[in-house]
Protein backbone atom coordinates (compact mmCIF):
# COMPACT_ATOMS: atom_id res chain seq x y z
CA UNK A 1 0.00 0.00 0.00
CA UNK A 2 2.86 2.19 0.44
CA UNK A 3 4.59 1.61 -2.96
CA UNK A 4 1.10 2.73 -4.09
CA UNK A 5 0.61 5.96 -2.46
CA UNK A 6 3.82 7.37 -3.09
CA UNK A 7 3.13 6.19 -7.12
CA UNK A 8 -0.07 8.01 -6.82
CA UNK A 9 1.81 11.14 -5.43
CA UNK A 10 4.48 10.65 -8.04
CA UNK A 11 2.01 10.77 -10.62
CA UNK A 12 -0.13 14.02 -9.01
CA UNK A 13 2.97 16.25 -9.20
CA UNK A 14 3.26 16.90 -12.57
CA UNK A 15 7.18 17.88 -14.13
CA UNK A 16 8.14 19.11 -16.98
CA UNK A 17 11.99 18.92 -18.23
CA UNK A 18 12.48 17.10 -14.92
CA UNK A 19 11.22 20.13 -12.75
CA UNK A 20 7.69 20.71 -11.25
CA UNK A 21 5.66 22.81 -13.06
CA UNK A 22 5.18 25.24 -10.80
CA UNK A 23 8.96 26.23 -10.59
CA UNK A 24 8.19 28.12 -14.46
CA UNK A 25 5.81 30.20 -12.75
CA UNK A 26 8.25 31.17 -10.05
CA UNK A 27 10.87 32.14 -12.33
CA UNK A 28 8.44 34.36 -14.26
CA UNK A 29 7.88 36.06 -11.51
CA UNK A 30 11.44 36.08 -10.23
CA UNK A 31 11.98 37.63 -13.47
CA UNK A 32 9.92 40.29 -12.85
CA UNK A 33 10.27 41.15 -9.35
CA UNK A 34 14.61 41.32 -10.21
CA UNK A 35 13.64 43.23 -13.65
CA UNK A 36 11.62 45.92 -11.59
CA UNK A 37 14.10 45.82 -8.38
CA UNK A 38 17.18 46.81 -10.22
CA UNK A 39 15.64 49.15 -13.35
CA UNK A 40 14.56 51.26 -9.86
CA UNK A 41 18.12 51.18 -8.35
CA UNK A 42 19.18 51.53 -10.99
CA UNK A 43 18.56 55.32 -11.71
CA UNK A 44 17.46 55.94 -8.24
CA UNK A 45 20.49 58.41 -7.28
CA UNK A 46 19.76 60.44 -10.83
CA UNK A 47 16.07 60.72 -9.66
CA UNK A 48 17.06 62.06 -6.48
CA UNK A 49 19.41 64.14 -7.92
CA UNK A 50 17.80 65.40 -11.24
CA UNK A 51 14.23 65.19 -10.14
CA UNK A 52 14.37 66.34 -6.47
CA UNK A 53 16.75 68.36 -6.99
CA UNK A 54 19.18 66.81 -4.30
CA UNK A 55 22.97 67.49 -3.93
CA UNK A 56 25.27 64.66 -4.54
CA UNK A 57 25.76 64.34 -0.26
CA UNK A 58 22.12 63.65 0.22
CA UNK A 59 21.29 61.52 -3.03
CA UNK A 60 24.02 59.40 -1.67
CA UNK A 61 22.43 58.99 1.35
CA UNK A 62 18.93 58.95 0.76
CA UNK A 63 19.81 55.96 -1.83
CA UNK A 64 21.98 54.14 0.51
CA UNK A 65 19.69 54.24 3.22
CA UNK A 66 17.09 52.57 0.70
CA UNK A 67 19.52 49.83 0.01
CA UNK A 68 20.18 48.89 3.66
CA UNK A 69 16.26 48.84 4.46
CA UNK A 70 16.34 46.01 1.48
CA UNK A 71 18.08 44.22 3.46
CA UNK A 72 16.86 44.74 6.64
CA UNK A 73 12.83 44.57 6.13
CA UNK A 74 12.96 41.18 4.72
CA UNK A 75 13.69 40.49 8.63
CA UNK A 76 10.20 42.01 9.42
CA UNK A 77 8.74 40.31 6.49
CA UNK A 78 9.81 37.18 7.61
CA UNK A 79 8.44 37.78 11.55
CA UNK A 80 5.05 38.76 10.12
CA UNK A 81 4.62 35.77 7.33
CA UNK A 82 5.71 32.77 10.26
CA UNK A 83 3.81 34.86 12.86
CA UNK A 84 0.46 36.36 11.99
CA UNK A 85 -0.29 36.73 7.89
CA UNK A 86 1.41 33.32 6.45
CA UNK A 87 3.89 33.27 4.05
CA UNK A 88 1.24 33.96 0.72
CA UNK A 89 -0.45 36.52 2.44
CA UNK A 90 2.38 38.49 3.33
CA UNK A 91 3.91 38.23 -0.18
CA UNK A 92 0.39 39.91 -1.60
CA UNK A 93 0.12 42.30 1.00
CA UNK A 94 3.79 43.60 0.98
CA UNK A 95 3.96 43.56 -2.74
CA UNK A 96 1.15 46.04 -3.41
CA UNK A 97 3.05 48.45 -1.16
CA UNK A 98 5.87 48.08 -3.43
CA UNK A 99 3.91 48.52 -6.49
CA UNK A 100 2.43 51.51 -4.92
CA UNK A 101 5.97 52.86 -4.30
CA UNK A 102 7.10 52.41 -7.96
CA UNK A 103 3.84 53.95 -9.47
CA UNK A 104 4.28 57.01 -7.18
CA UNK A 105 8.01 57.35 -8.57
CA UNK A 106 6.77 57.23 -11.91
CA UNK A 107 3.69 59.69 -11.45
CA UNK A 108 6.13 61.43 -9.92
CA UNK A 109 8.23 62.28 -12.65
CA UNK A 110 5.18 63.24 -15.08
CA UNK A 111 5.32 67.24 -14.59
CA UNK A 112 8.75 67.25 -15.58
CA UNK A 113 8.62 66.08 -18.79
CA UNK A 114 5.39 68.00 -19.41
CA UNK A 115 6.37 71.27 -18.15
CA UNK A 116 7.23 73.93 -20.51
CA UNK A 117 8.54 77.54 -20.56
CA UNK A 118 11.46 77.14 -18.00
CA UNK A 119 14.54 78.98 -17.86
CA UNK A 120 16.40 75.74 -16.52
CA UNK A 121 18.51 72.90 -17.81
CA UNK A 122 17.06 70.13 -19.44
CA UNK A 123 19.74 67.06 -18.92
CA UNK A 124 19.47 64.33 -21.28
CA UNK A 125 18.62 61.49 -18.37
CA UNK A 126 15.74 62.84 -17.02
CA UNK A 127 13.50 61.29 -20.16
CA UNK A 128 14.95 58.16 -19.64
CA UNK A 129 15.04 58.46 -15.70
CA UNK A 130 11.10 58.58 -16.54
CA UNK A 131 10.25 56.03 -18.79
CA UNK A 132 12.29 53.49 -16.94
CA UNK A 133 10.70 54.40 -13.62
CA UNK A 134 7.01 53.35 -15.38
CA UNK A 135 7.98 50.12 -17.26
CA UNK A 136 9.49 49.24 -14.10
CA UNK A 137 6.77 50.04 -12.14
CA UNK A 138 4.26 48.78 -14.69
CA UNK A 139 6.41 45.22 -15.08
CA UNK A 140 5.93 44.73 -11.46
CA UNK A 141 2.52 44.89 -11.33
CA UNK A 142 2.47 41.47 -12.91
CA UNK A 143 4.94 39.70 -9.91
CA UNK A 144 4.42 39.19 -6.49
CA UNK A 145 7.41 37.89 -5.27
CA UNK A 146 9.79 39.79 -3.86
CA UNK A 147 9.38 38.88 -0.14
CA UNK A 148 9.69 35.08 -1.39
CA UNK A 149 12.85 35.48 -3.13
CA UNK A 150 14.30 37.07 -0.04
CA UNK A 151 12.62 35.65 2.72
CA UNK A 152 14.14 32.13 2.70
CA UNK A 153 16.97 33.69 4.06
CA UNK A 154 15.08 34.68 7.11
CA UNK A 155 13.36 31.75 9.16
CA UNK A 156 12.22 33.01 12.09
CA UNK A 157 10.54 31.11 15.45
CA UNK A 158 10.07 33.66 18.05
CA UNK A 159 10.08 30.36 20.86
CA UNK A 160 13.48 30.05 18.60
CA UNK A 161 15.30 33.33 19.45
CA UNK A 162 13.74 33.77 22.84
CA UNK A 163 15.41 30.51 24.06
CA UNK A 164 18.85 31.38 22.32
CA UNK A 165 19.17 34.40 23.86
CA UNK A 166 18.02 33.35 27.45
CA UNK A 167 20.27 30.31 26.59
CA UNK A 168 23.13 32.73 26.27
CA UNK A 169 22.23 34.49 29.09
CA UNK A 170 22.50 31.78 31.69
CA UNK A 171 25.61 30.78 29.99
CA UNK A 172 27.18 34.14 31.15
CA UNK A 173 25.32 33.87 34.38
CA UNK A 174 27.15 30.14 35.05
CA UNK A 175 30.06 30.97 34.60
CA UNK A 176 30.27 34.09 36.41
CA UNK A 177 28.72 31.95 39.44
CA UNK A 178 31.27 29.34 38.98
CA UNK A 179 34.50 30.87 39.35
CA UNK A 180 37.37 29.68 41.19
CA UNK A 181 39.41 26.58 41.00
CA UNK A 182 36.93 23.96 42.71
CA UNK A 183 34.72 24.22 39.59
CA UNK A 184 36.56 22.36 36.33
CA UNK A 185 36.89 24.24 33.16
CA UNK A 186 35.34 24.19 30.23
CA UNK A 187 36.26 24.42 26.85
CA UNK A 188 33.76 27.15 25.70
CA UNK A 189 31.76 29.26 27.77
CA UNK A 190 28.58 28.24 26.28
CA UNK A 191 29.13 25.00 27.35
CA UNK A 192 28.66 26.14 30.91
CA UNK A 193 24.93 26.30 29.60
CA UNK A 194 25.02 22.30 29.35
CA UNK A 195 23.49 21.73 32.47
CA UNK A 196 20.08 23.06 31.46
CA UNK A 197 19.99 23.34 27.52
CA UNK A 198 20.37 20.26 25.05
CA UNK A 199 23.83 20.16 23.54
CA UNK A 200 22.72 19.94 20.29
CA UNK A 201 21.40 23.18 20.35
CA UNK A 202 24.43 24.83 21.93
CA UNK A 203 26.60 23.08 19.41
CA UNK A 204 24.40 25.05 16.70
CA UNK A 205 24.71 28.52 18.45
CA UNK A 206 28.70 28.28 19.14
CA UNK A 207 28.83 27.53 15.36
CA UNK A 208 26.96 30.47 14.15
CA UNK A 209 28.75 32.88 16.84
CA UNK A 210 32.01 31.58 15.26
CA UNK A 211 30.73 32.54 11.85
CA UNK A 212 29.08 35.73 13.35
CA UNK A 213 32.42 36.98 14.67
CA UNK A 214 33.96 36.43 11.44
CA UNK A 215 31.07 38.61 9.52
CA UNK A 216 32.30 41.57 11.68
CA UNK A 217 34.57 43.24 9.16
CA UNK A 218 32.56 42.01 5.82
CA UNK A 219 30.37 45.25 5.97
CA UNK A 220 33.34 47.19 4.77
CA UNK A 221 33.42 45.70 1.66
CA UNK A 222 29.76 46.46 1.03
CA UNK A 223 30.04 49.75 1.62
CA UNK A 224 32.49 49.93 -0.99
CA UNK A 225 30.61 47.64 -3.83
CA UNK A 226 27.50 49.03 -3.29
CA UNK A 227 28.40 53.20 -4.49
CA UNK A 228 28.94 51.98 -8.01
CA UNK A 229 25.09 52.79 -7.36
CA UNK A 230 25.71 56.12 -6.33
CA UNK A 231 28.97 58.16 -6.36
CA UNK A 232 29.79 56.43 -9.12
CA UNK A 233 26.90 56.46 -11.23
CA UNK A 234 27.30 60.44 -10.13
CA UNK A 235 31.20 60.51 -11.16
CA UNK A 236 29.19 59.49 -14.81
CA UNK A 237 27.18 62.38 -15.13
CA UNK A 238 30.57 64.77 -15.19
CA UNK A 239 32.09 62.07 -18.51
CA UNK A 240 31.40 61.95 -21.83
CA UNK A 241 29.67 58.81 -23.07
CA UNK A 242 30.09 59.47 -26.70
CA UNK A 243 31.21 55.96 -28.41
CA UNK A 244 30.56 57.41 -31.90
CA UNK A 245 28.28 54.49 -32.65
CA UNK A 246 26.09 55.06 -29.67
CA UNK A 247 25.38 57.26 -26.55
CA UNK A 248 25.99 56.14 -23.01
CA UNK A 249 23.97 57.12 -20.02
CA UNK A 250 25.51 57.54 -16.91
CA UNK A 251 23.34 54.67 -15.27
CA UNK A 252 24.09 52.28 -17.99
CA UNK A 253 27.50 52.31 -17.38
CA UNK A 254 26.49 49.80 -14.64
CA UNK A 255 25.73 47.37 -16.94
CA UNK A 256 29.31 46.85 -17.10
CA UNK A 257 29.44 44.95 -13.71
CA UNK A 258 26.67 42.33 -14.59
CA UNK A 259 28.24 41.97 -17.74
CA UNK A 260 31.73 41.20 -15.96
CA UNK A 261 29.79 39.23 -13.79
CA UNK A 262 28.18 36.43 -16.19
CA UNK A 263 31.97 36.54 -17.71
CA UNK A 264 34.07 36.16 -14.72
CA UNK A 265 32.39 33.88 -12.57
CA UNK A 266 32.51 31.01 -15.00
CA UNK A 267 35.61 31.79 -15.46
CA UNK A 268 37.04 31.68 -12.13
CA UNK A 269 35.13 28.39 -11.11
CA UNK A 270 35.87 26.52 -14.55
CA UNK A 271 39.70 27.88 -14.83
CA UNK A 272 41.23 30.08 -12.47
CA UNK A 273 40.64 28.45 -9.30
CA UNK A 274 41.42 24.81 -10.95
CA UNK A 275 44.46 25.88 -11.74
CA UNK A 276 45.72 27.44 -8.54
CA UNK A 277 44.57 24.41 -6.79
CA UNK A 278 46.89 21.99 -9.16
CA UNK A 279 49.70 24.69 -8.48
CA UNK A 280 49.56 23.19 -4.94
CA UNK A 281 47.91 26.55 -3.57
CA UNK A 282 45.54 26.81 -0.11
CA UNK A 283 43.66 29.18 -1.56
CA UNK A 284 41.02 28.86 0.62
CA UNK A 285 37.58 30.56 1.12
CA UNK A 286 38.64 33.09 3.70
CA UNK A 287 42.16 33.87 1.48
CA UNK A 288 39.64 34.02 -1.42
CA UNK A 289 37.43 36.81 0.46
CA UNK A 290 40.69 38.66 1.43
CA UNK A 291 41.58 38.84 -2.31
CA UNK A 292 38.40 40.17 -2.77
CA UNK A 293 38.73 42.96 -0.49
CA UNK A 294 41.82 44.40 -1.78
CA UNK A 295 40.37 43.97 -5.17
CA UNK A 296 37.43 46.55 -4.01
CA UNK A 297 40.16 48.84 -2.54
CA UNK A 298 42.14 48.90 -5.73
CA UNK A 299 38.91 49.76 -7.66
CA UNK A 300 38.48 52.40 -5.26
CA UNK A 301 41.76 53.38 -5.99
CA UNK A 302 41.09 53.50 -9.90
CA UNK A 303 38.19 55.35 -9.54
CA UNK A 304 40.04 58.38 -7.36
CA UNK A 305 42.46 58.32 -10.50
CA UNK A 306 39.83 59.05 -12.83
CA UNK A 307 37.94 61.87 -10.30
CA UNK A 308 41.44 63.05 -10.22
CA UNK A 309 41.66 63.39 -14.40
CA UNK A 310 37.78 64.93 -14.24
CA UNK A 311 38.00 67.59 -11.37
CA UNK A 312 40.83 69.15 -13.81
CA UNK A 313 38.17 70.10 -16.26
CA UNK A 314 35.35 71.07 -14.21
CA UNK A 315 35.08 74.96 -13.83
CA UNK A 316 35.83 76.43 -10.72
CA UNK A 317 32.15 77.79 -9.23
CA UNK A 318 32.39 81.06 -6.91
CA UNK A 319 32.34 79.84 -3.92
CA UNK A 320 29.80 82.01 -1.22
CA UNK A 321 31.84 84.55 0.01
CA UNK A 322 32.97 85.09 -3.90
CA UNK A 323 31.27 86.67 -7.25
CA UNK A 324 32.25 85.40 -10.82
CA UNK A 325 32.15 87.88 -13.77
CA UNK A 326 31.59 87.39 -17.02
CA UNK A 327 31.91 89.77 -19.93
CA UNK A 328 30.37 88.99 -23.57
CA UNK A 329 31.28 91.23 -26.26
CA UNK A 330 28.71 91.07 -29.16
CA UNK A 331 30.39 94.35 -31.16
CA UNK A 332 32.63 93.46 -34.19
CA UNK A 333 35.25 95.57 -32.31
CA UNK A 334 37.47 94.43 -29.64
CA UNK A 335 36.77 94.99 -26.40
CA UNK A 336 39.41 95.33 -23.60
CA UNK A 337 38.39 94.88 -19.66
CA UNK A 338 41.28 95.81 -17.80
CA UNK A 339 40.98 95.02 -13.51
CA UNK A 340 44.06 96.01 -11.73
CA UNK A 341 46.04 93.11 -10.31
CA UNK A 342 46.28 92.33 -6.65
CA UNK A 343 43.07 94.77 -6.35
CA UNK A 344 39.51 94.05 -5.13
CA UNK A 345 36.34 95.16 -7.45
CA UNK A 346 32.68 96.35 -5.50
CA UNK A 347 29.96 94.87 -6.51
CA UNK A 348 26.67 97.01 -5.53
CA UNK A 349 23.44 94.73 -5.19
CA UNK A 350 20.77 96.83 -6.07
CA UNK A 351 17.00 96.41 -7.63
CA UNK A 352 16.03 96.75 -11.06
CA UNK A 353 12.18 96.93 -12.41
CA UNK A 354 11.25 95.68 -15.65
CA UNK A 355 8.08 95.04 -17.63
CA UNK A 356 8.33 91.94 -19.54
CA UNK A 357 6.11 91.83 -22.86
CA UNK A 358 4.18 88.80 -23.58
CA UNK A 359 2.78 88.11 -27.21
CA UNK A 360 0.01 86.19 -27.84
CA UNK A 361 -1.99 85.45 -31.08
CA UNK A 362 -5.71 84.68 -31.72
CA UNK A 363 -7.10 83.76 -34.83
CA UNK A 364 -10.54 82.04 -36.35
CA UNK A 365 -9.96 78.37 -36.73
CA UNK A 366 -12.18 78.82 -40.09
CA UNK A 367 -10.44 78.26 -43.43
CA UNK A 368 -6.92 77.98 -41.74
CA UNK A 369 -4.65 74.89 -41.95
CA UNK A 370 -2.36 75.47 -39.01
CA UNK A 371 0.96 72.46 -38.41
CA UNK A 372 2.39 74.05 -35.72
CA UNK A 373 1.76 77.27 -33.45
CA UNK A 374 4.22 78.69 -31.12
CA UNK A 375 5.05 82.05 -29.93
CA UNK A 376 8.46 83.25 -28.69
CA UNK A 377 8.56 85.14 -25.73
CA UNK A 378 11.21 88.01 -24.68
CA UNK A 379 13.85 86.04 -21.75
CA UNK A 380 11.62 82.82 -21.93
CA UNK A 381 12.08 79.30 -23.29
CA UNK A 382 9.61 78.11 -25.68
CA UNK A 383 10.39 74.75 -26.61
CA UNK A 384 13.18 71.89 -25.82
CA UNK A 385 15.14 69.74 -28.44
CA UNK A 386 16.66 66.51 -28.13
CA UNK A 387 20.41 66.81 -29.53
CA UNK A 388 21.46 62.67 -30.70
CA UNK A 389 24.99 62.57 -31.32
CA UNK A 390 26.03 65.62 -30.14
CA UNK A 391 25.27 67.65 -33.61
CA UNK A 392 22.42 70.15 -34.49
CA UNK A 393 21.81 71.93 -37.38
CA UNK A 394 20.02 75.19 -37.17
CA UNK A 395 17.71 77.10 -39.40
CA UNK A 396 16.79 80.87 -39.12
CA UNK A 397 13.73 82.03 -40.92
CA UNK A 398 12.44 85.15 -41.74
CA UNK A 399 9.63 85.32 -44.51
CA UNK A 400 11.63 83.90 -47.75
CA UNK A 401 14.56 84.20 -46.50
CA UNK A 402 16.64 81.83 -44.29
CA UNK A 403 19.96 81.47 -42.57
CA UNK A 404 21.52 78.13 -42.24
CA UNK A 405 24.36 77.32 -39.33
CA UNK A 406 25.21 73.83 -37.58
CA UNK A 407 27.03 73.20 -34.18
CA UNK A 408 28.22 69.97 -32.54
CA UNK A 409 27.76 70.38 -28.73
CA UNK A 410 30.09 68.70 -25.82
CA UNK A 411 27.79 66.24 -23.41
CA UNK A 412 27.58 68.65 -19.74
CA UNK A 413 28.65 71.48 -21.75
CA UNK A 414 26.84 75.14 -22.12
CA UNK A 415 26.12 77.44 -24.53
CA UNK A 416 25.14 81.11 -25.05
CA UNK A 417 23.93 81.77 -28.68
CA UNK A 418 23.64 85.55 -29.64
CA UNK A 419 22.01 86.50 -33.05
CA UNK A 420 21.89 90.03 -33.51
CA UNK A 421 18.89 91.49 -35.22
CA UNK A 422 20.66 92.63 -38.31
CA UNK A 423 20.93 89.11 -39.62
CA UNK A 424 18.34 89.58 -42.06
CA UNK A 425 18.49 93.55 -43.21
CA UNK A 426 19.78 92.90 -46.47
CA UNK A 427 19.28 90.34 -49.41
CA UNK A 428 22.17 87.86 -48.39
CA UNK A 429 22.22 86.07 -44.83
CA UNK A 430 24.92 87.77 -43.37
CA UNK A 431 24.93 85.59 -39.87
CA UNK A 432 27.55 86.83 -37.33
CA UNK A 433 26.33 84.58 -34.67
CA UNK A 434 28.50 85.16 -31.01
CA UNK A 435 29.17 81.86 -29.23
CA UNK A 436 29.85 82.13 -25.43
CA UNK A 437 30.29 78.40 -24.10
CA UNK A 438 29.23 79.45 -20.86
CA UNK A 439 30.74 75.51 -19.56
CA UNK A 440 33.24 73.69 -21.14
CA UNK A 441 31.95 70.05 -22.16
CA UNK A 442 32.94 66.84 -20.02
CA UNK A 443 36.30 65.77 -22.27
CA UNK A 444 36.66 62.16 -19.84
CA UNK A 445 35.35 59.64 -21.36
CA UNK A 446 33.49 56.96 -19.45
CA UNK A 447 35.39 54.37 -20.69
CA UNK A 448 37.58 55.20 -18.18
CA UNK A 449 35.51 53.56 -15.73
CA UNK A 450 35.89 50.28 -16.91
CA UNK A 451 38.83 49.22 -15.03
CA UNK A 452 37.68 49.88 -12.04
CA UNK A 453 33.85 48.13 -12.61
CA UNK A 454 36.63 45.24 -13.70
CA UNK A 455 38.43 45.12 -10.41
CA UNK A 456 35.03 46.07 -7.87
CA UNK A 457 33.49 42.66 -10.44
CA UNK A 458 36.66 40.56 -9.85
CA UNK A 459 35.90 41.36 -5.65
CA UNK A 460 32.82 40.45 -5.90
CA UNK A 461 33.09 37.44 -6.81
CA UNK A 462 36.17 36.47 -4.54
CA UNK A 463 34.06 38.01 -2.00
CA UNK A 464 30.36 37.35 -2.39
CA UNK A 465 30.16 34.17 -4.13
CA UNK A 466 33.04 32.46 -1.79
CA UNK A 467 31.41 34.14 1.40
CA UNK A 468 27.77 32.66 0.55
CA UNK A 469 30.13 29.35 -0.10
CA UNK A 470 31.54 29.81 3.80
CA UNK A 471 28.32 30.38 5.32
CA UNK A 472 26.82 27.37 3.90
CA UNK A 473 29.29 25.50 4.82
CA UNK A 474 30.54 26.49 8.33
CA UNK A 475 26.91 27.39 9.83
CA UNK A 476 23.77 25.98 10.05
CA UNK A 477 20.84 27.14 7.04
CA UNK A 478 18.66 29.18 9.71
CA UNK A 479 20.89 32.02 10.07
CA UNK A 480 20.49 35.68 8.23
CA UNK A 481 24.11 37.01 9.09
CA UNK A 482 25.27 37.49 5.32
CA UNK A 483 22.19 39.59 4.14
CA UNK A 484 22.72 42.02 7.18
CA UNK A 485 26.07 42.59 6.51
CA UNK A 486 25.51 44.07 2.95
CA UNK A 487 22.47 46.57 4.67
CA UNK A 488 25.43 47.65 7.43
CA UNK A 489 27.85 48.56 4.77
CA UNK A 490 25.17 50.57 3.35
CA UNK A 491 24.73 52.38 6.75
CA UNK A 492 27.88 53.40 6.81
CA UNK A 493 28.65 54.97 3.51
CA UNK A 494 25.48 57.07 4.49
CA UNK A 495 27.07 57.96 8.05
CA UNK A 496 30.62 58.92 6.27
CA UNK A 497 28.20 61.11 3.38
CA UNK A 498 26.74 62.97 5.79
CA UNK A 499 29.24 64.07 8.45
CA UNK A 500 32.63 62.81 6.92
CA UNK A 501 32.03 65.74 3.84
CA UNK A 502 35.82 66.10 2.29
CA UNK A 503 36.69 69.32 -0.30
CA UNK A 504 37.40 66.72 -2.78
CA UNK A 505 35.61 63.28 -4.24
CA UNK A 506 38.75 61.33 -5.07
CA UNK A 507 39.87 61.97 -1.03
CA UNK A 508 36.94 59.81 -0.10
CA UNK A 509 37.66 57.34 -2.65
CA UNK A 510 41.34 57.28 -1.29
CA UNK A 511 39.68 57.08 2.43
CA UNK A 512 36.94 53.96 2.06
CA UNK A 513 40.22 51.91 -0.13
CA UNK A 514 42.47 53.11 2.99
CA UNK A 515 39.80 51.44 5.58
CA UNK A 516 39.11 48.39 3.16
CA UNK A 517 42.59 47.83 3.19
CA UNK A 518 43.05 47.86 6.69
CA UNK A 519 40.24 45.85 7.48
CA UNK A 520 41.31 43.32 5.11
CA UNK A 521 44.31 42.64 7.41
CA UNK A 522 42.20 42.53 10.14
CA UNK A 523 40.49 39.90 8.44
CA UNK A 524 42.86 38.06 7.27
CA UNK A 525 44.55 37.75 10.97
CA UNK A 526 41.19 36.52 12.07
CA UNK A 527 41.21 34.13 8.85
CA UNK A 528 44.61 32.54 9.91
CA UNK A 529 43.55 31.60 13.24
CA UNK A 530 39.98 30.75 12.42
CA UNK A 531 39.55 26.27 12.45
CA UNK A 532 36.57 24.90 9.79
CA UNK A 533 34.57 22.73 11.14
CA UNK A 534 31.67 20.08 9.40
CA UNK A 535 28.36 21.39 10.98
CA UNK A 536 26.66 17.98 9.82
CA UNK A 537 29.27 16.05 11.23
CA UNK A 538 29.16 17.93 14.74
CA UNK A 539 25.40 18.05 14.84
CA UNK A 540 26.20 13.85 14.19
CA UNK A 541 28.41 12.99 16.61
CA UNK A 542 26.07 15.11 19.47
CA UNK A 543 22.73 12.91 18.11
CA UNK A 544 24.71 9.89 18.36
CA UNK A 545 26.56 10.69 22.11
CA UNK A 546 23.02 11.30 23.23
CA UNK A 547 21.57 8.19 22.17
CA UNK A 548 19.23 10.27 19.82
CA UNK A 549 17.56 8.44 16.33
CA UNK A 550 18.00 10.05 13.24
CA UNK A 551 15.47 12.53 11.93
CA UNK A 552 13.11 11.73 8.93
CA UNK A 553 15.11 13.38 6.45
CA UNK A 554 18.28 11.68 7.49
CA UNK A 555 16.24 8.31 8.05
CA UNK A 556 15.80 8.63 4.11
CA UNK A 557 19.09 10.53 2.78
CA UNK A 558 20.68 7.06 4.84
CA UNK A 559 18.43 4.58 2.74
CA UNK A 560 19.36 6.74 -0.32
CA UNK A 561 23.27 6.47 0.33
CA UNK A 562 22.60 2.52 0.79
CA UNK A 563 20.57 2.35 -2.55
CA UNK A 564 23.48 4.18 -4.21
CA UNK A 565 26.85 3.00 -3.34
CA UNK A 566 28.93 5.48 -5.54
CA UNK A 567 27.14 8.40 -4.65
CA UNK A 568 29.16 10.66 -2.08
CA UNK A 569 28.05 11.92 1.18
CA UNK A 570 24.52 13.58 0.74
CA UNK A 571 25.09 16.16 2.54
CA UNK A 572 28.23 17.23 0.69
CA UNK A 573 26.00 17.20 -2.48
CA UNK A 574 23.65 19.28 -0.73
CA UNK A 575 26.30 22.10 -0.17
CA UNK A 576 27.08 21.63 -3.44
CA UNK A 577 23.80 21.92 -5.04
CA UNK A 578 23.06 24.78 -2.53
CA UNK A 579 26.77 26.44 -3.71
CA UNK A 580 25.85 26.07 -7.35
CA UNK A 581 21.95 27.96 -6.77
CA UNK A 582 23.80 30.42 -5.25
CA UNK A 583 25.60 30.94 -8.76
CA UNK A 584 23.09 30.32 -10.75
CA UNK A 585 21.03 33.06 -8.98
CA UNK A 586 23.75 35.39 -8.57
CA UNK A 587 23.92 35.07 -12.88
CA UNK A 588 20.33 35.10 -13.39
CA UNK A 589 20.06 38.42 -11.44
CA UNK A 590 23.13 39.70 -13.37
CA UNK A 591 21.17 39.13 -16.36
CA UNK A 592 18.13 40.86 -15.26
CA UNK A 593 20.51 43.71 -14.33
CA UNK A 594 21.92 44.06 -17.71
CA UNK A 595 18.52 44.06 -19.59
Amino acid sequence: LTDKKMDETKKKKKKCCGYPISIFFIVVNEFCERFSYYGMRAVLVLYFRYFLLWDDDLATSIYHAFVALCYLTPILGAIIADSWLGKFKTIIYLSIVYAIGQVTMAVSTIHDITDANRDVNHTPYTSSVSLTLDLKSGVFLLSLIYFCSFCKYFEFDFIFIFSVFILILFAIKNRFRHRGSRYPKREHWMDWADEKYDKLLIAQIKMVLKVLFLYIPLPMFWMLFDQKGSRWTLQATTMSGDFGAFILQPDQVQTVNPILILTLVPIMDRLIFPLIQKCGLNFSPLKRMTVGMLFAAMAFVAAALVQIEIDKTLPNFPSSSESQLKVVNIYNKTLNVTISPNKYLLIYSFEVQHTFKHTYFIMPLADLNITNLDSIEPSATSNYTLVSHGKRDFVLRHGEQWCEFSRKFGFGASYTFLIPSTVFSTDVCTLSKTEVEDMKPNSVHMALQIPQYFLITTGEVMFSVTGLQFSYSQAPKKQAGWLCTNAVGNIIVLIVAELGKLPKQWAEYVLFASLLVAVSIIFSIMAYFYTYIDPAEIEAQIRKEQGLEPEEKEKETLEMEEKDEGQKNDQEVKKKQDIRFVKIRLCWNMLIYTL
